[in-house]
């Protein structure tokens, strides 16, 4: 009877993540791309059967929907836009809330992969992203890692989009062989980015010095892309070496598990052999 009950809910759980997730729509603002939306209609759909409750509110101005997820004490309030009569949730708010609302439970969250991410809260897993609109997370999964690695949790991650924005900042591409599953998360970043994200002001972009090292990447084929800024790139053997370095190009390259415990992403350093590593081609 055991077996047979655990067998329904394994093939419960894989029914669940093997049902199509809520897609993303591109957003823009003035000809600037911004985080990607999410259909408010469809996150009901895909939610309100696993028992989440939705409620549109207002807060100091702001047009926010609260999602109140089972077995939590408090819920997760994600910014909302309408466009054409539409009623949409910013995606990126939901890794970034992760982080900063304590739910009130003891469940660990989760949040795993990359164009499709499986999200678990408590006793609720669901999925976001399609095959033919994928979600992009590359800053929910940057604030998480700027949050663990220089714990500064006062501003959102787009304040340091400039870095990203600057060609000298990605111009190399290295790759590392790895044996993690594809869409495990890695995450680059160098002494010069933290120092600059240490000083950024919340309220304006920073003049950042360039270029600043700092990517994020999910594994694909058994390895590891990262674009930095030189052709030969070192590594810390750990975050206390890191902090330390002289120099200030030296990366830190972690490794995210997937679980945000105590409002912390949960991570592992890891080392290249011999802590380097070269580019396999740069641009100009």
């Amino acid at each position: 009877m055991k077996k047979s009950i655990a067998w329904v809910g394994a093939m419960g759980l894989a029914w669940t993540l093997a049902q199509d997730g809520v897609g993303s729509v591109p957003w823009a603002v003035g000809g600037v791309q911004q985080p990607a939306l999410l259909r408010v209609s469809e996150l009901r759909s895909l939610l309100e059967p696993k028992g989440v409750r939705f409620n549109e509110t207002g807060i100091l101005g702001r047009y926010l929907l609260e999602v109140r997820f089972p077995q939590t004490a408090n819920g997760l309030y994600l910014r909302m836009v309408s466009q054409n009569d539409t009623s949409y949730a910013v995606f990126d708010d939901l890794f970034i809330n992760l982080a900063q609302v304590d739910l009130g439970i003891r469940t660990p969250v989760r949040v795993e992969g990359w164009a499709n991410p499986v999200i678990t809260i408590g006793p609720t897993v669901f999925k976001l992203g399609t095959a033919r609109n994928p979600v992009n997370p590359y800053l929910g999964y940057m604030y998480l890692a700027r949050k663990a690695l220089i714990d500064r949790s006062d501003a959102p991650p787009y304040l340091a989009k400039l870095l990203d924005e600057d060609p000298k900042a990605r111009r190399c591409l290295h790759e590392l062989r790895v044996s993690d599953p594809a869409g495990t998360v890695y995450v680059a970043a160098s002494r010069v980015w933290a120092e600059a994200n240490l000083k950024a002001p919340y309220d304006k972009i920073p003049d950042f010095a360039k270029p600043a090292a700092f990517h994020v990447g999910a594994v694909q084929n058994g390895r590891i892309r990262l674009l930095l800024p030189n052709e030969s790139a070192s590594y810390a053997s750990s975050l206390p070496n890191w902090e330390k370095a002289r120099d200030r190009e030296t990366l830190v390259l972690i490794k995210l598990s997937g679980r945000i415990v105590d409002l912390q992403a949960e991570y592992q350093v890891v080392v290249p052999p011999q802590g380097r590593s070269r580019a396999l081609r740069c641009v100009p």
